[in-house]
């Protein structure tokens, strides 16, 4: 009988990668409609609500997360919101630079 090689965790989180783009990009749309913020608050504290439940889902629904870099998880998130076009990659960009540079120490 031939046993199929295990992925190491970090190759499993890179296959795992496509499905869960896939799957934050209807959600971040939907949290875009259904949560409603004042017109004030940029878009990088929008991000950071979603991705509270984003992260939470991921490390639920794929166990290959819990041993991903949260640099990933978040690199994740960003892509699935680039790739919904819900705002200019323009204000993607900044609110994501804004993020990075909240998050870089931690």
């Amino acid at each position: 009988m031939f046993w199929k090689k295990r992925k190491s965790p970090e190759d499993q989180v890179k296959a795992d990668m496509s499905a869960i783009v896939a799957s934050l990009g209807p959600k971040w749309r939907m949290f875009c409609q259904q949560m409603p913020f004042k017109a004030e608050v940029p878009l990088w504290q929008r991000i950071e609500a979603f991705a509270t439940p984003a992260i939470a889902g991921m490390l639920q629904n794929y166990p290959s997360t819990k041993a991903a870099p949260p640099g990933l998880l978040w690199m994740m998130i960003f892509t699935a919101i680039l790739e919904s076009k819900t705002h200019p990659a323009a204000e993607v960009n900044a609110a994501i630079a804004t993020l990075e540079g909240k998050y870089a120490g931690g």
